[in-house]
């Protein structure tokens, strides 16, 4: 008799364990599903930068500048963040580069984006972003060539870096023609006056996440 006793609470034990348990679980399973939410991004109008590095000299001595009028357009909103930038087409007033030097940005302009062909207007567009690699369709000089970039993220805003050479979109004319009228400018200490063909691009854009 005891034994069956023992057996009886021993049963009836499991049974209230195993519906406490069972209540948790569900319990569990809604908290998780009350806390989940969903995020998307969109495009910050007129939030993107972009930072031109060009080199001159044998050791490759780093000039710098922008552009103040760079539109950005057919963005969308989507839960990846890369998303809302595939597909998206950009344009770039050459008129309007600023290197911080107001006597050599008249020469920028004369001597070298306006020896190429549509020349008021450098266009792209982003064709894909896997991972941290980017591919951009940049038109400039009437050629359209594939770019590959290194994408980068911090906080809300993307950034990506890669680097362009004029042989590419036929534009060494444009190089020579600016470094003809810049060759003082161009030479170094050791007597060598060089404009070097390619030129380093970082462009940054902004995002605004919002979640539900």
């Amino acid at each position: 008799m005891k034994s069956i006793k023992t057996i009886a609470i021993a049963l009836l034990s499991a049974t209230i364990l195993i519906s406490c348990g069972g209540e948790t679980t569900k319990e569990s399973a809604e908290n998780t599903e009350a806390v989940k939410e969903t995020c998307t991004y969109t495009y910050v109008s007129d939030s993107t930068t972009l930072k031109w590095t060009a080199y001159k000299f044998t050791k490759r001595a780093g000039v710098s500048g922008t552009f103040n009028h760079i539109a950005v357009n057919n963005t969308i909103t989507a839960e990846n963040p890369f998303d809302v930038l595939v597909g998206a087409d950009f344009s770039i007033h050459t008129p309007s580069v600023n290197s911080g030097n107001a006597e050599r940005d008249p020469k920028l302009v004369k001597f070298f984006f306006e020896q190429l062909a549509d020349t008021e207007i450098i266009k792209g567009k982003i064709v894909s972003v896997n991972g941290a690699e980017a591919v951009v369709t940049i038109t400039m000089n009437g050629k359209s060539v594939d770019v590959v970039g290194k994408v980068t993220v911090e906080a809300n805003k993307v950034s990506l870096s890669t680097s362009v050479d004029m042989a590419d979109f036929e534009g060494l004319g444009a190089i020579e023609s600016l470094h003809e009228v810049c060759a003082a400018k161009h030479t170094d200490e050791d007597g060598e006056s060089i404009l070097w063909p390619d030129v380093d691009i970082i462009v940054s854009t902004v995002l605004k996440k919002e979640c539900k």
